[in-house]
């Protein structure tokens, strides 16, 4: 008995001498003891006691969420973009006679400057009726009808002409096609051409048809050659209007 009074008294002193000299010694102790029963309890409330299989599991699973949340947010700007698109078209579109038309394609799928658009006799399109690119820019007529479809041939393409109006002194002239949305006319040398100015279609309302990229001069010759370019990018077209009242043929 004495002996257990002995050592008691021995553990008491040993733990009085400890909290003196050493404060924080017993709840850093007492931290210590339970905090692999706090790891494990957080574990089990967290789910994180899973086995390695059910981790990559549920990290392939997480993973393929985020690719189609991605997927959906890129859609949507997709969509807010051609539904702005859209309304652009449509706006100039409601006020006119004109038929809003998809591109099905283009250059350089399609050869020669040509595009196929998804209307055609069941929308009373006919040949020779023009297509518009957005902005109201004139870039083609429509050269064969099918049931719901129609092929457009632009006038960028080889062979063909337009007559059109060059520069601040609309200067006539005929442009002939050269292919990818690219064209050259000839004027007098004394006619005023400079490296942007800008190419209509001669009309009452004149529409945009191009503006000057270059002008060839040859002292030997009285007549300029002025390349131009459509401001419409021919292989970025998704959409078109075609004028189904109007046929202005480029013969």
């Amino acid at each position: 008995m004495r002996i257990i009074i002995a050592v008691c008294a021995v553990i008491v002193i040993v733990a009085v001498a400890l909290q003196y000299f050493r404060p924080g010694f017993f709840p850093s102790l007492a931290s210590s003891v339970a905090a692999p029963f706090w790891r494990a309890e957080l574990s089990i409330q967290l789910g994180s006691l899973l086995t390695n299989s059910e981790l990559l599991s549920e990290n392939e699973y997480l993973k393929r969420e985020l690719a189609d949340l991605k997927v959906i947010s890129q859609s949507a700007t997709t969509i807010e973009a051609e539904n702005e698109e859209l309304k652009s078209m449509m706006g100039r579109g409601s006020t006119t006679p004109y038929t809003l038309a998809a591109v099905l394609m283009k250059p350089p799928l399609s050869s020669y400057d040509e595009i196929l658009v998804d209307i055609g006799a069941d929308h009373d399109v006919a040949v020779g009726d023009s297509i518009f690119a957005p902005g109201n820019v004139l870039i083609g007529k429509i050269s064969a009808v099918e049931g719901q479809t129609s092929k457009a041939v632009l006038f960028s393409s080889p062979g063909q002409r337009y007559e059109v109006e060059v520069g601040a002194k609309h200067a006539p002239a005929v442009a002939y096609g050269r292919g990818g949305g690219q064209y050259q006319a000839q004027l007098p040398r004394d006619i005023d051409v400079k490296e942007g100015d800008f190419v209509l279609s001669p009309s009452i309302s004149a529409k945009p048809f191009g503006f000057v990229s270059s002008v060839e001069t040859d002292p030997a010759q009285p007549f300029e050659t002025v390349l131009f370019a459509s401001p419409v990018n021919i292989y970025e077209l998704r959409w078109v209007l075609v004028d189904t009242t109007t046929m202005n043929a480029t013969e």
